[in-house]
């Protein structure tokens, strides 16, 4: 039986990056978490430290009791480790026999080293639902609970040793009804993105990714998965969606699906679904390549903007052939031309073109064919958007990953050290020079600005998209200057632009 004394688990979702600032969608990882725990019993709590940046201490101090018996950390590489780290450090400081426990992208990937902060006692590598079930009944002294080693995806000290469980080699899917949204419900209205009144979902509509992107982390995740897709049936995508209509008011649907259209007629099939159901919302999906799109007629685009698409994030990622083909894009240019202006012919439908740049090999002439794509897609769609090129961050577990160590990249030693490796941070890499930086540099500022986004997208009306507006009605003339002449030099704007980021974290 479950001892009575420790039943309750606190999840917290540590604070995000600068985007973070604008964009605020439900913790959807840490709900997916907490499923198996709630099924077994235990009393779940969830603090998003988004909502309470200053005030977080104070938030959790309210939800630890005698009875609580751990608490877990969702943790992504760069900005939000520091966020980690002080949840974890305060709650070992103020309540020792709390045992910590970190999951998320970064502790899959550096579970042992993780564990060299003493703050944090376990590590869940993988999907976590199963083995944070597992571990509270371990810790909670339940009789039937499994050991240490046999929990799927487990990272732990014994004695001076780490020893670390390898995942379970499936996919993590449960149940739509069994999704605990209660834990947030009275935020809703604090959710959403870019201060519109859409209360917005994300879901999923498939698992995984079949494709092998080298700069990515789904292929290393999704490795020993044999079958690299796991297709939610459309019944269930529409029944999850008017679950969350009719309970809570969604009115927007964000697929966040490595990839939504690795089969065209799954997609279709929703649609058709939501139809025949009569739900009436607008739909983004995170997750579209270029290669994909080329596939798709005209007539299923109008299908997709009638049922209420209004946006596809399309990873584009460079201008230039020889970076496409080193990160396995399976496209050419040309492809990534056409594909636009296919799309431009269905303005209901925005095409969101994501960017890497800084990766090993590259040289201030791929940026520059970059930057001109860039500037094609714009000519050729005016509607569409392009987001802030990323800088290239190595991962371990990527395929790029020994190619930048071969290029002198060594990674950080410190858990601190990794809140620095962020795609929007001041982060260089050893082979950047200093030409490349100062381009880098100088992108990533005017890319806000060059695409007149902020009078594209819906935003809302608070003091700091006021502000937002002021600065790019003053600054955009000269980004797009910036940015359509390629000149980087002098660039005073961009420590301002890292300022205003730190003070809109904040």
């Amino acid at each position: 039986m479950m001892t009575e004394a420790r039943k309750e688990v606190i999840l917290v979702y540590p604070e995000m990056g600068f985007s973070g600032a604008l964009v605020r969608h439900l913790p959807l990882s840490s709900l997916y978490a907490a499923v198996d725990a709630i099924k077994a019993g235990y009393e779940v709590k969830l603090l998003d430290a988004r909502l309470c940046p200053r005030s977080w201490r104070r938030a959790l101090a309210a939800m630890i009791t005698d009875k609580t018996l751990l608490v877990g950390v969702t943790v992504l590489t760069g900005a939000p480790i520091r966020s980690a780290l002080a949840i974890s450090r305060w709650v070992k400081t103020h309540y020792p026999n709390v045992a910590v426990v970190w999951g998320g992208p970064h502790a899959t990937f550096n579970g042992p080293e993780t564990l060299s902060e003493p703050s944090v006692d376990y590590v869940v590598s993988g999907f976590g639902a199963r083995p944070l079930e597992r571990l509270c009944r371990k810790l909670s002294g339940d009789q039937g609970a499994p050991e240490f080693e046999d929990i799927p995806g487990l990272v732990y000290r014994l004695g001076a040793q780490v020893r670390a469980v390898p995942p379970e080699p499936e996919f993590e899917v449960r149940d739509f009804r069994d999704i605990p949204y209660h834990l947030v419900e009275p935020d809703l209205p604090k959710y959403g993105q870019l201060g519109t009144p859409e209360r917005i979902f994300p879901m999923y509509s498939v698992m995984g990714c079949p494709y092998r992107c080298a700069f990515c982390s789904s292929p290393a995740q999704y490795r020993d998965i044999a079958k690299k897709n796991l297709f939610i049936p459309p019944e269930q995508v529409a029944a999850h969606i008017e679950h969350v209509q009719t309970r809570f008011g969604a009115t927007y649907i964000y697929f966040i699906d490595d990839d939504s259209f690795v089969r065209l007629d799954h997609v279709e099939r929703i649609i058709d679904e939501i139809e025949r159901r009569g739900l009436k919302v607008r739909l983004g999906f995170r997750g579209a390549r270029v290669n994909e799109i080329m596939k798709m007629s005209d007539s299923y685009l109008d299908k997709l903007a009638a049922a209420g698409t209004n946006i596809l994030h399309i990873g584009a990622e460079s201008g230039s052939q020889r970076i496409l083909d080193l990160v396995h894009k399976d496209c050419t240019v040309d492809d990534i031309i056409e594909c636009n202006v296919k799309l431009a012919r269905h303005p209901g439908i925005t095409a969101a073109y994501n960017w890497v740049v800084g990766l090993p090999g590259e040289t201030v002439g791929d940026l520059d064919r970059t930057r001109s794509l860039i500037l094609r897609l714009l000519e050729d769609n005016p509607k569409a958007i392009m987001f802030i090129p990323n800088k290239y961050r190595p991962l371990p577990g990527t395929e790029l990953y020994s190619d930048a160590v071969a290029h002198g990249y060594t990674p950080p030693v410190r858990l601190e050290d990794w809140a620095e490796v962020e795609a929007e941070s001041h982060f260089a890499a050893p082979w950047y020079t200093r030409e490349q930086t100062a381009m880098i540099h100088m992108m990533q500022l005017t890319s806000y600005f060059v695409d007149r986004k902020l009078w594209k997208v819906e935003t809302g009306n608070s003091p700091m998209f006021r502000l937002l507006r002021l600065a790019a009605a003053v600054y955009g003339p000269v980004a797009r200057y910036r940015f359509r002449s390629g000149w980087s030099g002098f660039p005073l704007e961009y420590m301002l632009f890292r300022a205003a980021g730190a003070l809109l974290r904040h």
